[in-house]
């Protein structure tokens, strides 16, 4: 592979969050935007590293290719939280960090890097946890990886 495309939530990231004195693993984007507001860049303070897709990224940074966060995002606030995650969690792993609007996007961004960078889309691999996305990127060419297939091996 010359570059890897890693989803944060769900895949880097398991979420949990500490709402009204008690863990969970989401909430409704309002609830989301309130949580986000209330803690910052701590937002992912609760949430810990996945040490199987760690392994798997520290085993393609090792093979030599290019390591990117492709995430989606609600915006700035979001994306410093997790950056400062994965700055804590998965530090001098990635070279690059992505955010999108929404996860389908994440398509045509890969797309548009490999294009740039003179690379073919089976050369691209996506790392990721929803299916739908994998679906739609596997269609399009690019290599794809679920979570639940680097468990399997």
């Amino acid at each position: 592979m010359k570059a890897c495309f890693f989803d944060v939530d769900g895949t880097l990231s398991a979420p949990a969050y500490m709402v009204n004195g008690q863990m969970c693993i989401g909430m409704t984007d309002e609830k989301w935007t309130n949580y986000l507001e209330e803690h910052a860049d701590d937002t992912y303070e609760y949430c810990s590293e996945v040490p199987k897709i760690k392994e798997y990224a520290l085993k393609r940074k090792a093979e030599g290719a290019a390591m990117i966060i492709l995430t989606a995002s609600s915006g700035e606030m979001e994306d410093g939280a997790k950056k400062k995650f994965i700055g804590r969690r998965y530090e001098g792993i990635f070279d690059e960090y992505i955010s999108v609007y929404h996860d389908l996007d994440k398509v045509e961004v890969i797309k548009t890097f490999a294009k740039t960078n003179g690379i073919g889309l089976s050369e691209c691999e996506l790392i990721e946890d929803t299916y739908s996305i994998l679906l739609k990127a596997v269609t399009e060419g690019i290599s794809c990886t679920h979570v639940a297939n680097i468990y399997a091996t």
